[in-house]
């Protein structure tokens, strides 16, 4: 997988720099130190898979270097790598498109586990990350419900819910059920009127808060 890295602190550029090239698979292919560069990099530079950028940097920083990936390069994925663990912050990256949001206290192995799951073509999230998304109001729950066995969500749209969660697409969800892409968005509709949520986050909500997953 061939990275792009942009962080505005050259002792910390340096440092990932060395440990993601030590990483099996990993070519990493230039430094920057604002998101206006990794554009021009990209521009220039043929087949590169994805960028780990920092959120907050001069001149163009994370989450606008996400809207313009998305824009002008979509098949370039986008890891943020930040302390930034706000809910307001993450959900500004998710709206955004991120692939990814890592906060810089991680470890090796998560580091290493969140760009394997990106090469794959899911989206990684810290668990502080997820825990921050989980504990924000909005998750509407049918009053005095406190357990989820206590609505009726049949296995089959247990395990809809389980791979939501888990951030694979419809496609990949029909794929690994061995049902139709149609089924599953069924079943998707069927849980947001069953746990009372709007959105496919809601239903990642539920999951984290009732450890679903």
């Amino acid at each position: 997988m061939r990275i792009l890295l942009a962080e505005d602190h050259r002792i910390l550029l340096d440092s990932l720099a060395m440990l993601l090239s030590s990483l099996e698979g990993i070519e990493v292919v230039s430094k920057h130190t604002n998101g206006k560069q990794v554009l021009t990099a990209l521009e220039i530079e043929p087949d590169i898979d994805l960028v780990v950028s920092d959120l907050q940097m001069p001149i163009m920083g994370g989450i606008e270097l996400t809207l313009q990936l998305r824009e002008r390069f979509p098949r370039v994925r986008i890891c943020l790598l930040t302390v930034a663990d706000q809910p307001d912050a993450i959900k500004e990256a998710v709206r955004a498109g991120a692939d990814g949001y890592v906060l810089k206290s991680a470890d090796r192995s998560e580091l290493e586990m969140a760009l394997s799951m990106i090469e794959k073509g899911h989206k990684f999230y810290s668990q502080q990350v997820l825990m921050q998304l989980a504990n924000e109001t909005g998750l509407e729950l049918a009053p005095a419900l406190d357990k989820p066995q206590k609505i009726a969500i049949t296995q089959r749209e247990l395990d809809v819910l389980k791979l939501i969660a888990q951030e694979y697409s419809g496609t990949q969800i029909a794929e690994k059920l061995f049902i139709s892409p149609t089924t599953v968005e069924t079943h998707r509709k069927h849980l947001m009127q069953k746990l009372g949520v709007q959105t496919t986050i809601g239903l990642v909500k539920y999951a984290l808060k009732f450890q679903i997953v």
